[in-house]
């Protein structure tokens, strides 16, 4: 058991994880700070989120780009309508209505990739096109940062508080409970129900499992619409937190997620993937991000350092598939 946990993508990562934590602690003692982790888990939230909704889509074989753009409409629509209402109330009704837009959105693109046969891909980047474009056309072009009397604040509500020596008064954003709940329950969803198992069977041979009896379109729509759901989420936790709402939020951030996901051991062609590997992902960004601003370095090589982390995890895999061929041919022969 623990000889086969060991060798997962998910350990591998965990221990580049904890690694540079210690090394960027040993350069700079304040990354070991309370604030640091307070701060890191909030600046996570919103892409854990994001993480979970595409990474269905990612195991059943898709690669999904426009969740940022369904992000961004369903969050700022719905705030421009309801300040267009008058509306000072809390930030639930925020939620519901952005969730049932982007419960449509995501039905949308299944929608379009099961009726007509399209790949994932191309269809997801007509709505990252069309989405953008829509908010910027008619719903508005500029930030807002008019928020409704009852979510001020929403920004600074904690689950636990702290002092720290370098910050000052510290705390968990409340936020961070939607991600565990999320991440259970789509934990739950692709280790134990029916639909979990589609998505890994799409994903390693899209006409086996149609052949093994699973329901592919329903299948995809429910992915896309889980993509929607949360994407959607995500928009409106992104935007209290920020304290404003932006038409083109997370714009060039899409590449950022799948990365993430990659790195937290997903395969680009689908069928293997999981939610704790997805969150060391994140996370490893994350940490990277922060500890190259601690050590002085220019943000701008978070990118560089991401991308050779992406090449070697998406290299071993390869390189460990052709080893596995060229013994299978070595016992063939002999």
């Amino acid at each position: 058991m623990l000889n086969r946990i060991v060798k997962t993508r998910e350990f591998i990562v965990f221990l580049i994880l904890v690694a540079l934590s210690v090394i960027v602690g040993l350069i700079n003692p304040a990354f070991f700070s309370i604030s640091t982790v307070f701060d890191t888990l909030r600046a996570a939230i919103v892409y854990f989120i994001m993480a979970f909704g595409v990474l269905p889509i990612i195991i059943s074989g898709g690669i999904d780009i426009s969740f940022v753009a369904i992000a961004a409409v369903t969050s700022f629509s719905t705030h421009m309508l309801l300040l267009k209402l008058g509306y000072e109330g809390g930030t639930l009704l925020y939620y519901l209505i952005a969730c049932t837009m982007g419960l449509l959105a995501g039905l949308l693109n299944g929608f379009l990739v099961t009726r007509f046969n399209l790949p994932v891909f191309n269809v997801s980047l007509a709505a990252f096109t069309m989405w953008y474009g829509f908010n910027l056309f008619f719903i508005g072009a500029t930030a807002n940062f008019d928020l409704p009397a009852g979510t001020v604040g929403y920004y600074a509500r904690f689950i636990i508080t702290a002092r720290d020596p370098f910050v000052g008064k510290t705390g968990l954003h409340v936020s961070i409970v939607y991600v565990v709940l999320i991440g259970l329950f789509i934990w739950w969803m692709l280790k134990y129900t029916t639909i979990g198992r589609g998505i890994y069977a799409m994903g390693g041979n899209r006409e086996v499992a149609i052949r093994s009896g699973f329901n592919v379109p329903f299948i995809t729509l429910v992915t896309f619409a889980i993509m929607g759901v949360l994407s959607a989420v995500a928009g409106v936790t992104q935007a209290f937190l920020s304290r404003y709402f932006n038409p083109v939020i997370f714009i060039g951030q899409p590449l950022d997620v799948l990365a993430a996901i990659i790195l937290g051991g997903a395969s680009i062609t689908g069928g293997r993937g999981s939610v704790i590997g997805t969150a060391l992902g994140v996370l490893l960004i994350q940490v990277i991000n922060r500890a190259l601003i601690l050590t002085g370095i220019p943000v701008q090589w978070q990118r560089l350092v991401v991308g050779i982390i992406l090449i070697v995890f998406t290299s071993i895999p390869a390189l460990q598939e052709r080893r596995a061929r060229r013994i299978g041919h070595t016992t063939e022969a002999a």
